[in-house]
């Protein structure tokens, strides 16, 4: 049902951007437009996670909930950075990058057996544990269609997401694992952004993408909304929300992750941020 759901918005999206395009006006000159050619947004990201870890061969497809078997905390509030820079005259070619980290630890005596990778947890075992993400997404996207109003493009980019692991047992195992892993994602997508007014702005974009190649198999899809306000030159505020959902699962030996196991997370969120633009 999710991924009907989110096949549908991706196809409905896609819809709304052609359609939207193909009914504007001509562009106008880009000394006319109301883009900017530089942006920097920094604030706060204020999420709630849902995580799932399977590690080692034996493991592949089996998913433990780590809020929920390990105590991690499903809210978090991360500092955020996104900037974007359009570099061409004619303010078609953009280039965007955005960084946070999402960083948890918890400790819990847990209240059922528990199997992660080769390793079994017994009831009443002391688990401390930390999962550290950090995501990093550079993008580039063209303006097929760019006016005064509406500024509509095609993207193409990259999510480079470094995870690291640790869990320690104590009491009735005595047990430490820890490991770092990298999951790269290619994404495809489309942009869209709306003057209301001079000073007011409605943004929009929607990444995917899924690969399945030998022994590796990741997916992903992230969607965004934000409203923005430029109370002052050069300086604005945002609001804005954003869902991202990522599966990565992988053996030891693909030539695409050094995931050994399967690593599935999704957050959602509040953006809350100051914006400096030219």
């Amino acid at each position: 049902m999710r991924k009907r759901w989110w096949c549908s918005l991706v196809w409905g999206v896609s819809l709304v951007f052609c359609s939207l395009a193909f009914a504007g006006e001509q562009p106008q000159k880009s000394t006319d437009l109301p883009w900017e050619t530089f942006s920097l947004n920094l604030g706060a990201f204020i999420s709630t996670v849902d995580s799932g870890l399977g590690l080692g061969v034996n493991s592949i497809g089996v998913d433990i909930d780590l809020e929920e078997a390990l105590g991690l905390d499903s809210s978090i509030t991360a500092f955020r950075v996104d900037t974007f820079w359009r570099f061409t005259d004619n303010k078609r070619h953009r280039f965007d990058f955005s960084w946070f980290d999402l960083n948890r630890d918890a400790s819990r005596v847990i209240g059922k057996n528990i199997e992660i990778g080769d390793t079994d947890f017994p009831a009443q075992t002391t688990i401390t544990s930390s999962l550290d993400l950090s995501i990093f997404k550079a993008t580039y996207s063209y303006s097929f269609f760019q006016d005064d109003r509406f500024d509509l493009a095609a993207s193409a980019g990259l999510f480079v997401i470094p995870i690291d692991y640790s869990i320690q047992a104590t009491n009735l195992l005595d047990v430490y694992e820890a490991d770092s892993v990298t999951a790269p994602l290619p994404v495809i997508g489309l942009r869209g952004d709306f003057a209301i007014t001079p000073k007011l702005f409605f943004k929009t974009n929607i990444d995917f993408f899924y690969l399945e190649i030998d022994n590796y198999q990741g997916s992903i899809v992230d969607v965004r909304l934000a409203v923005e306000y430029n109370f002052f030159k050069n300086v604005g505020f945002g609001l804005g929300f954003e869902h991202v959902q990522v599966d990565v699962e992988a053996q030891g030996d693909s030539d695409l992750s050094d995931i050994n196991g399967n690593i599935m997370f999704d957050y959602s969120g509040v953006l809350l941020y100051t914006k400096i633009y030219f």
